[in-house]
């Protein structure tokens, strides 16, 4: 599909972690869009116009568009937290190739943080279309790193997706664990991926996320010798402007 350029209206402004907030954007019904692809949003400021891309964390099935974030304190991230609801934004997309493959016997995604927001796109529409298009006995593995266990974002939703798509399995890697943590704590490192995958070469990996998870699930993944046709990288580009 084309890349179109429109006007959306805020809605709604979500906290979800102390420092991450979504924003429910309003969009044309004409607006299509694949899951894990990203978009254009322009907001005004004292200094002009400010323009920045991000990934739908929504699903193709939901009815607005909603783009969340880590607040940096940059000045496009705090133009975006000061608009108010009613404000009219300056949008254009899809754009990306990041995307789903349904008949992929194994997947493994491999992300943490905020770079979470184009696998809960695909996993919601997974949820939202009972899994159309997925081949029987479809593996699924999400290993998904956070700062503390009471801070993984869209945890919630982590959960509901564990429990409605066959074959998903996630598992959280926690860097900064509370006392009563039982999961895995620190880094997601090639041992842990052995650790989860029986044969960590029969997936594909989908690794997405700001520059420095990226460098640092590349050098997973050589560790693991996974050849290059099985892995698709989206990085999050200007990730703290």
């Amino acid at each position: 599909m084309a890349p179109m350029t429109f006007t959306g209206t805020l809605l709604e402004k979500i906290p979800r972690l102390a420092d991450t907030s979504s924003y429910l954007i309003s969009r044309p019904p004409e607006y299509t869009f694949k899951a894990g692809q990203f978009f254009s949003i322009t907001v005004p400021s004292p200094g002009g116009p400010l323009t920045h891309h991000f990934s739908h964390a929504d699903s193709p099935t939901e009815q607005v568009t909603e783009l969340t974030t880590r607040l940096t304190g940059s000045p496009f991230k705090n133009a975006l937290d000061s608009l108010p609801i009613g404000a009219e934004t300056q949008m254009e997309g899809p754009y990306g190739g990041f995307l789903f493959k349904p008949q992929a016997p194994r997947i493994c995604f491999l992300t943490g943080g905020i770079g979470l927001t184009p696998v809960r796109s695909m996993l919601k529409y997974l949820v939202d279309t009972n899994g159309a298009g997925r081949i029987d006995g479809q593996e699924l593995v999400l290993l998904y790193g956070s700062m503390t266990d009471d801070g993984i974002l869209y945890g919630d939703d982590l959960e509901a997706f564990s429990q409605r798509i066959p074959g998903l399995r996630v598992v959280h890697v926690i860097t900064k664990p509370s006392e009563g943590w039982k999961g895995y704590s620190g880094f997601i490192t090639a041992d842990l991926v052995r650790a989860e995958l029986a044969d960590p070469r029969s997936f594909e990996f989908y690794m997405v996320g700001p520059p420095a998870m990226i460098d640092a699930m590349w050098k997973v993944v050589r560790q693991l010798e996974i050849p290059e046709p099985q892995i698709l990288v989206e990085g999050f580009a200007g990730y703290a402007t």
